[in-house]
């Protein structure tokens, strides 16, 4: 059963990954003229990449929302860790 929980936890955490990543980069190519790389290089520059990651993981919610109702806990924990990992990219990117 402990094998079940770490897969459905390593699931949640590419899930809540992958999410993200989608995000950033719909939300970086509908609102930027340039190509995607010069694009995040450019918010990165003017420190605001910490805010597009953070739109990003907006993401997050409905996936965490959906796995609680579900009772999938292990699913929502991979969530909420990778949550917190942005939270720390974030912080580091805004010069804490």
């Amino acid at each position: 059963m402990e094998i079940v929980k770490n897969k459905l936890l390593l699931y949640g955490f590419f899930s809540a990954f992958f999410a993200t990543s989608f995000a950033i980069v719909v939300f970086t190519l509908i609102f930027s003229e340039g190509e995607l790389f010069e694009s995040l290089h450019f918010l990165y520059l003017q420190n605001k990449l910490g805010g597009v990651i953070s739109i990003g993981a907006l993401l997050n919610l409905p996936l965490f929302y959906l796995a609680i109702r579900k009772q999938k806990f292990p699913f929502a924990t991979g969530v909420v860790i990778f949550s917190l990992i942005l939270v720390l990219i974030v912080a580091l990117l805004k010069g804490i």
